[in-house]
């Protein structure tokens, strides 16, 4: 027979539980967190975790709108010395103004238009017209600013209009080298936007030829196979390392005749790269819109005209580089031509207007910057604000100004594409009209006072919005976390204090019974059947 002291054996157990509880109330209360086991509470757990998520992204975000405020801080501090250049011109084009200075001569050609002759005497108004050049300068140099990299205005999204990107003709018919049977022509320029329209005409006759357009190092566009070469933006003849990849554009005849085709090609970050394609009347002989030289392929959801050897890429929303670059590659001859009626003999003429029946020969290369927002993260659930492109007039040329001046004895009307002066009264005078907004003209100064520095302050208000509804996210998630997970004092004290004293009866039971086997083994063995029990040798 044994004897066991169950007593003894639940007051050591309830000593145990109390301990254990004890020091789990003494954690809690140390490191003040409820949930310093997994199992404490999963769901509490879960939510307090995706809590914590919550505080990082918005606290990311947070910091990603105060950079954006910084760059709009740079671009108001360039803006303002953009004011105080554009209020010095103003002075500078005044004074000029002033019938008692003299001036540089003017020398009008024979054609009937007007060029400024530069050479002549030493006048007052060229006096300012030195300080006035230096102020052009400075202009240049704040429209290529940069923040962390990043171009702070844009170069060809100005006041009232955008500024038209000098493109040059591809030309591989008189351009390619004797002997050289493949050869790649390509050339980059600034775009001043990661989004636009590029619209031009090719030739490449039934040989077939591939034109390429390029932003940064994504070939958004390839009428033929892809490009691939190590470099887009170089010239090639005979390269080695890789051939022609053929499946190029064809049109009718050879690419010295026959109608041409105008391309336009459109895409922005985050949009759809599409292209239109507009074939020459010979191209197209049933008059359909669809070219027949090479293989249609349905329709995109714009109703244009798809084509099997036709790609397209499209640019990631994060884009944001403007180096256009525009490629032409072959192994017989091809043009992409840069003017208006330059194109090649064989196209089908109008006898009526003498003019080609499509009227693609009255287009020439041109790229239309678009006004593309740079979109910014403003919160976990995926909201965003958007920053507008700013841009000012650098004042540095004239584009087709009409003017009237004299010649010896009489007066003469003429167009004229120069570098913007005050050497002449009359070219102060434009000056004065594009700063001020006078006649047709925009107004640079209302345009950076009004439109761009107005943005800007629209901007400063919304960024300052988002900060303050960040912050006060934040906050209320760092409540709501410390709801979730942090120690109850009250209640963990009152525990520890409820298994401290359950520890100290378990204490004393423990003791009182710890002999409590002593006191029943006589009482089991002393009696008349004992004998056996408490037998000796």
């Amino acid at each position: 027979m044994q004897l066991t002291n169950y007593s003894f054996l639940d007051s050591r157990s309830n000593y145990l539980s109390s301990l254990t509880n004890k020091k789990a109330s003494i954690a809690r209360i140390s490191t003040g967190d409820r949930l310093d086991r997994s199992g404490t509470d999963v769901g509490a757990l879960g939510q307090k975790i995706r809590a914590r998520q919550e505080i990082l992204q918005d606290n990311a975000n947070r910091t990603s709108l105060q950079n954006a405020r910084s760059y709009l801080y740079a671009q108001e501090i360039g803006l303002k010395k953009v004011l105080d250049v554009y209020e010095r011109m103003e002075i500078l084009a005044t004074k000029a103004l002033d019938p008692t200075l003299s001036e540089a001569p003017v020398k009008p050609d024979w054609e009937g238009t007007t060029a400024l002759d530069q050479k002549g005497d030493f006048s007052d108004r060229e006096s300012l017209n030195v300080e006035f050049q230096d102020l052009i300068g400075q202009l240049d140099k704040l429209m290529q600013s940069e923040f962390q990299g990043r171009p702070l205005f844009s170069s060809t999204l100005l006041c009232g209009g955008v500024k038209n990107i000098p493109i040059e003709e591809l030309d591989l018919v008189g351009g390619k080298p004797p002997g050289v049977s493949h050869a790649v022509r390509s050339q980059t320029v600034d775009a001043g936007s990661p989004a636009g329209t590029i619209s031009f005409r090719v030739n490449s006759g039934t040989a077939g030829d591939t034109y390429r357009v390029w932003m940064g190092d994504i070939e958004v566009f390839s009428a033929g196979n892809r490009f691939t070469g190590p470099d887009h933006t170089q010239q090639y003849n005979d390269p080695g390392g890789f051939s022609y990849s053929g499946n190029g554009w064809r049109t009718s005849n050879s690419a010295r005749n026959g109608d041409d085709d105008l391309i336009e090609v459109t895409f922005a970050p985050g949009e759809k790269t599409t292209y239109k394609i507009t074939p020459g009347r010979s191209n197209d002989p049933d008059n359909d819109g669809v070219q027949n030289l090479n293989t249609s392929n349905g329709t995109d959801h714009l109703g244009n005209v798809l084509y099997q050897n036709v790609f397209t890429n499209d640019l990631p929303q994060s884009f944001d580089r403007k180096d256009l670059t525009l490629q032409l590659e072959t192994t017989s001859i091809g043009i992409i031509y840069t003017d208006k009626g330059s194109s090649t003999v064989g196209e089908t003429i109008d006898p009526a207007t003498g003019k080609p029946v499509d009227n693609i020969a009255e287009t020439g290369i041109k790229f239309t910057p678009k006004d593309y927002k740079t979109p910014v993260s403003v919160d976990h659930h995926g909201n965003s604000m958007d920053f507008d492109a700013k841009g000012f007039g650098t004042l540095d040329s004239i584009n087709e100004n009409t003017t009237t001046i004299a010649r010896d004895s009489g007066w003469i009307t003429g167009t004229q594409s120069l570098d913007e002066s005050i050497a002449q009264a009359f070219r102060a005078q434009d000056v004065l009209d594009h700063l001020r907004g006078n006649g047709d003209y925009f107004g640079e100064i209302k345009c950076v006072l009004e439109e761009r520095l107005g943005s800007i302050g629209a901007e400063y208000r919304r960024i300052d919005l988002e900060i303050e509804d960040l912050e006060n996210q934040i906050v209320n998630g760092e409540q709501m976390a410390g709801r979730i997970s942090d120690t109850n004092y009250a209640t963990e004290a009152t525990k520890m204090a409820k298994d401290s004293i359950k520890m100290g009866l378990a204490t004393q039971v423990m003791s009182n019974v710890t002999r409590l086997t002593d006191v029943l083994i006589p009482l089991t063995t002393n009696h008349f059947r004992g004998a056996g029990l408490s037998a000796t040798l």
